[in-house]
Formats: C-alpha cells, structure tokens, sequence
C-alpha cells in the first residue's frame, strides 16, 4: 500500500498544475484528447454506436454518429472537469453547477434523511461535490471502487474535498444502520451495473432487459427514506444544472420494485432528452436476461 501511496502523490503532482489552468485551456486539452480518442484510436466506438443503435432503432445511422461524436466531446471534457476538482473554488464550482438544491429541505423534516437518485450523466463528478456546498445534511454516497489504487485514492481525494462521504459499496450493508444514524443525505449513482446479475432486478430500459441493483430501493424502505430523483443537465460547456424532484415521500408504503421501475423511467426520458450526456462506451448490457 506504501508504494500506491507514494505513486498517486506522484499522479497528483502533475495533475494539479493542469487542474490550475482556465478552462478555455484545459478545453484545448479536451479537444485534443478528443481527437486521439475519437479520430486515432477510435476508443470504444463500436460498443457506443452499438448501444446507441439498440436504444435508438428510430434514428438513422448519421444520426447515431452525430450523437456518438457529441458524447465523445461530453466524455473529454469530463476527464479535464474532473482534473479541475483538484483546485477549483467552492464559489466557481457553484456558479458552474447550480441546483434546485431547497427542494429537499422543504419536502424532508429535519428528523429523516433523504435520498437522492443520480446517474451516470455529466459531470456527476461535480454534483457529488458540489451537493455537500449546497445541501442542509453532510451529503454520502455509495461508490464502487476503481481497480487501479493510484486512482482510487486521487478520486477519494477529489470526491471529498467538500466534505463529502463516500462508503464503498462493499461495506454499505455492515455500515448501514452506523450511518442511518447521522445527520446524512444518501446519494446513489443507482444505474451502476451490478456485480451479481442474480441479487437485482430486471427492468425494460431502452428495448433490453436490464438489471439494476436493489441495494438503494431496500434502503429506502427499510428506513422510511423519502427518494429524490435527480437529472443533470449540461447547459454549455463547462456549466450544468441538477435538477432534483420528489418520487416516493413514504417509501414503505411501496411494493417491492415500485421505486426502481419508477427510477429507470424517469432515467430513460431524462437520457432520452439529452442522450449525448449519458455514459455509453461502459458495457451496461454485459448481463444478459434469462427467463
């Protein structure tokens, strides 16, 4: 461990001067990561247009391009974005990602803890700190952790430099009932792939049958949470709104599977609306549905 310690001091030594420079640079960059990316290598392309074609049988296949290449960019300016969190102030991080963050306090007594459902659409890197700025409650998400250690702890640096927690998703059921305690909003990246197709639930989600982890849903009714969904919208480059809304106030009082069904359409049409800002070159479909 001494040696990953070391190496990500190393890694982070040379990204913080990127992190410091002004973003019509650090756009450059993306630019140019985005040529290598998309024009040289041509990284992931098939798996893009694969999904895209699948999810999208009504559009053409210039269409299909014309979205793959705007999410491409969306991706690139991602990763600067990402850097930028290395330095960027809680006041320029703010301006950059604004929220209907009172939502939750209006709707959620100061005896209940909320939770907030979130995808992977751009930056949420950014929503999950900029929520902690913003949010009444220290706000905690549930992640899975990256396979590189460098990384891992260069991105739970980043993740909590607004105070943010973060619990990996390993140890989510043994810290449960410790954390339900705290003064906490949950966040959940809910449509993470889960690790075991047979622990989930499988649900339509553009024309497939996918599975989606029930882990945030049994949460949720286990402690009577009231679910927030939100949606990240990119508005230009480099500025972005979240937009929260109330699903469930009594989550108990559902059947098991109301609030994950509800959340996977309400994904859909949030993608839908802006599909170039949704992770496409991850392997989302990997598991295959059998009856």
């Amino acid at each position: 461990m001494r040696k990953e310690y070391s190496l990500h001091y190393f890694v982070l030594a040379l990204l913080y001067p990127i992190s410091i420079l002004p973003f019509w640079v650090l756009y450059l960059i993306s630019d140019f990561l985005f040529f290598i990316l998309y024009r040289v290598i041509g990284y992931r392309k098939d798996v893009v247009l694969d999904n895209l074609s699948q999810s999208f049988p009504e559009k053409s296949v210039a269409e299909l391009e014309v979205i793959s290449k705007k999410y491409f960019k969306n991706l690139c300016d991602s990763i600067v974005e990402i850097i930028k969190l290395l330095s960027i102030s809680e006041k320029q991080l703010n301006k950059r990602m604004k929220g209907n963050w009172d939502i939750v306090g209006k709707h959620v007594s100061n005896d209940r803890i909320a939770q907030a459902y979130m995808s992977h659409q751009f930056n949420w890197e950014w929503g999950t700190v900029v929520a902690n700025y913003n949010l009444d409650k220290r706000f905690t998400g549930v992640y899975l952790p990256l396979s590189s250690k460098t990384f891992e702890l260069i991105m739970q640096r980043i993740r909590t430099r607004s105070g943010t927690q973060i619990i990996p998703i390993q140890n989510m059921l043994k810290k449960l009932a410790e954390v339900q305690k705290q003064d906490i909003t949950w966040g959940f990246i809910a449509d993470q792939n889960p690790s075991d197709p047979r622990r989930c639930i499988w649900l339509d989600f553009f024309n497939r049958k996918t599975a989606f982890a029930k882990g945030a849903e049994f949460v949720a009714k286990r402690y009577n949470n009231p679910v927030f969904f939100g949606e990240i919208i990119k508005l230009r480059r480099g500025y972005y709104e979240i937009k929260l809304k109330l699903a469930f106030d009594n989550p108990s009082e559902t059947k098991d599977g109301d609030i994950t069904t509800a959340y996977v359409k309400f994904l859909e049409a949030s993608i839908k609306r802006q599909p170039e800002n949704w992770v496409w070159s991850h392997r989302r479909w990997k598991h295959i549905f059998k009856d």
